[in-house]
């Protein structure tokens, strides 16, 4: 019975390890090293680093200087701004990291970045945090670096992707499992525009709102509040646009989504999520579509009652460690 016992505390102890690892949370260096990271020089320009991060299917890029040195983070809302500004494609990066108008300048990286052997929750934190705070400053990207090694952007949407399924530790699982009403932003909270408004006036309402999606409207929601949702505008749009250097003075926002195939825009309809399933389950359908946001239904599966975004899925874990 003593051989038995030993036995069993040596399986248990050979067992252990792999027991811990699988209840450890995840580390911001494993989630981010499974998405590339867009990266440009800062002696490049505007138009240079927007065609690299729409080649890389990515939202924001590193900047190094001629030193290989970070300098900063350009975010697909330094190019909402830039539009804002009528700042074109030529501009000097350098030029508009020292503008005054950076969204995550040099002045903000110590703030904004981890170790890859940080939990995740870590990350959710800073972004749960500066989103809270208002300050116009990036919130949905956090620099990961060690020296020595490859620098990453860890964004949103990669630590909503990482909630999917059924995480172990306790703060993950809490927040995977959180239904999407209690996470998601009220209808009566959301930027709204119409189909036949021009793309600017729908930038413009993105700009002033804080916000990186607007929800475009067949008629105006404060004449028919039960409009239907006939599509979306978001950062992602600002990037195909700045890109093309399209005139958003000019084109509708009707005829700007006409102009889009499904895979390089999804459509309103394959964007909807029920308000009963679980932020796993938001995570699931942002990775099958490659879309930071989802417009939710109430139960019934016709009525509108908010948006889900890959931003509000860090957050509710961030909030897990309160």
């Amino acid at each position: 019975m003593s051989v038995s016992t030993e036995g069993q505390r040596k399986a248990s102890r050979s067992r252990s390890p792999r027991l811990q690892d699988s209840m450890r949370p995840h580390l911001v260096g494993e989630v981010v090293a499974q998405r590339k990271t867009a990266v440009c020089h800062t002696s490049g320009t505007l138009g240079d680093a927007c065609d690299k991060m729409i080649a890389k299917g990515r939202t924001s890029a590193v900047l190094l200087d001629d030193k290989e040195e970070v300098k900063g983070v350009l975010t697909e809302n330094d190019f909402l701004s830039a539009m804002m500004d009528g700042t074109g494609r030529d501009l000097s990066i350098d030029l508009w990291m020292g503008s005054g108008m950076a969204r995550l300048p040099e002045s903000l990286l110590q703030s904004m970045s981890l170790l890859p052997s940080e939990p995740l929750i870590d990350a959710a934190k800073i972004m749960m945090n500066e989103a809270e705070k208002d300050s116009g400053h990036a919130c949905h990207h956090v620099l990961v670096h060690q020296p020595g090694h490859n620098m990453y952007l860890l964004s949103v949407l990669d630590i909503a992707m990482a909630l999917i399924g059924d995480p172990k530790t306790r703060d993950e699982a809490h927040a995977a499992h959180t239904k999407v009403a209690l996470a998601m932003k009220q209808r009566g909270d959301m930027a709204t525009c119409k189909l036949d408004d021009k793309l600017s006036e729908a930038y413009r309402i993105m700009f002033e709102s804080r916000q990186n999606m607007v929800l475009v409207l067949d008629a105006d929601a404060d004449v028919h509040p039960g409009c239907q949702v006939q599509g979306v505008i978001t950062t992602a749009d600002v990037l195909r646009s700045f890109s093309e250097s399209l005139d958003a003075e000019t084109t509708t926002v009707h005829s700007w989504l006409q102009g889009l195939t499904a895979s390089e825009h999804p459509m309103a309809s394959q964007r909807c999520i029920s308000e009963t399933k679980s932020l796993s389950d938001a995570a699931a359908k942002m990775r099958s579509i490659d879309a930071h946001h989802l417009v939710v239904l109430a139960e019934n599966q016709i009525e509108l009652v908010g948006v889900i975004s890959a931003l509000d899925i860090a957050c509710a874990l961030g909030h897990q460690v309160d």
